[in-house]
């Protein structure tokens, strides 16, 4: 018990001091989150989310969950360029796309997971994304590959 108390006195003696750097600025931005690394990340994104859906129709719940959390985790860091670049459109679809996946995630911790429950939260994860590159990508002519539209963001 005394190792207790002597903690919790630590705890107490440094939170004020703690709590002080909570409130101080940060000496350097946020670092700018660039189209190219935005497309990197949608990149990533999109083959994590492939292996999640692949992952369920094998009914590999464990595999899919793993893929889902590293999808949600490269999802979210794109927030940042959306913040940056003012588009309140993208932020709401993709904080609602990440509600998805954490619904998702709470069904595939489910003991006894529902396959179909599971695959229609899954499509409608998809049904975000896709919603998304329908207002802001579009197809290189040339290279056939994705970029976020011209003349849409003040990065560009």
């Amino acid at each position: 018990m005394r190792g207790f108390s002597l903690l919790i006195t630590a705890v107490l003696v440094t939170a004020p001091g703690w709590a002080a750097d909570i409130d101080k600025p940060d000496d350097k931005p946020y670092p700018i989150f660039t189209p190219a690394n935005f497309t990197t990340n949608m990149q990533l994104m999109g083959r994590n989310f492939g292996g999640v859906n692949a992952s369920l129709a094998k009914k590999d719940y464990e595999a899919a969950k793993g893929q889902l959390v590293r999808s949600r985790e490269l999802l979210m860091i794109t927030i940042t360029f959306w913040r940056n670049n003012h588009k309140d459109d993208a932020i709401k679809i993709l904080r609602d796309t990440v509600s998805k996946m954490d619904a998702l995630d709470d069904a595939l911790s489910a003991d006894n997971v529902d396959q179909a429950a599971a695959l229609a939260i899954a499509e409608g994860i998809g049904d975000g994304c896709q919603s998304c590159h329908t207002l802001y990508r579009e197809q290189d002519p040339e290279t056939k590959a994705f970029r976020v539209k011209k003349g849409l963001l003040q990065q560009q």
